[in-house]
């Protein structure tokens, strides 16, 4: 009986002809489906809070900001490296002019001439040539004659290498012992050897002063 009745009631029930589909948007949704965390709303968009505009562009503004860091601190990476390849091409040769230097220097550069100019063997003929060498480099004849009265009592090399380095002259200062020495002499290379260390001069320093300055 009761099976009769269910078979008459779904008889009669209004449901899709064959060959039609349901009407999916005709179907009333479910308020307890509705109701769940997420789930889309009678307009067709995402329930929940709308976006924060403002945290969207901090946080974009921030990571162009890191991008900008980033590719400067490469570019700062490979000029300062072409800077440090090129370093002794852009410093040197050294270009030692007596007539360019202040008094400071000047006397400086004196008296290391002084002390290099009896480091290879006293004589006045060792005196008479460092002089002509510095003559050629602008030292005039007040300062020649200080070479040859300081010759016989020649400061001490470590007040010579406290003021190198004080006045950022170590260079300068080889130079100026390098022509006072002359090349020729083992002593003499022997002192130039000792003084560019003590100078702290690196290998590439000395070579190219000793390729300009050597007799």
């Amino acid at each position: 009986m009761g099976f009769e009745w269910l078979w008459r009631f779904a008889g009669r029930a209004a449901g899709p002809r064959d060959g039609q589909g349901l009407s999916l948007e005709a179907i009333a949704p479910d308020a307890a489906l509705m109701a769940l965390p997420g789930a889309p709303s009678p307009a067709g968009t995402l329930q929940g809070p709308a976006p924060d505009v403002s945290a969207v562009q901090g946080a974009r503004g921030e990571a162009m900001r890191r991008q900008r860091e980033a590719g400067l601190r490469v570019l700062s990476a490979k000029l300062l490296g072409a800077h440090l390849a090129n370093r002794h091409q852009i410093s040197y040769p050294l270009a030692l002019d007596f007539r360019t230097l202040s008094e400071e220097d000047r006397d400086l550069l004196l008296d290391a001439a002084t002390l290099a100019s009896v480091s290879g063997g006293e004589g006045e003929a060792v005196l008479e040539g460092a002089a002509a060498r510095l003559a050629r480099q602008g030292a005039d004849e007040a300062m020649l004659e200080r070479l040859r009265l300081r010759s016989a009592d020649p400061p001490a090399l470590n007040a010579i290498v406290a003021r190198a380095r004080r006045l950022d002259r170590a260079a300068h200062v080889y130079a100026a012992s390098l022509l006072a020495a002359g090349s020729r002499s083992a002593p003499g290379r022997l002192y130039l050897s000792f003084l560019a260390a003590r100078l702290g001069l690196s290998g590439e320093v000395v070579g190219s002063i000793n390729r300009r300055y050597r007799d």
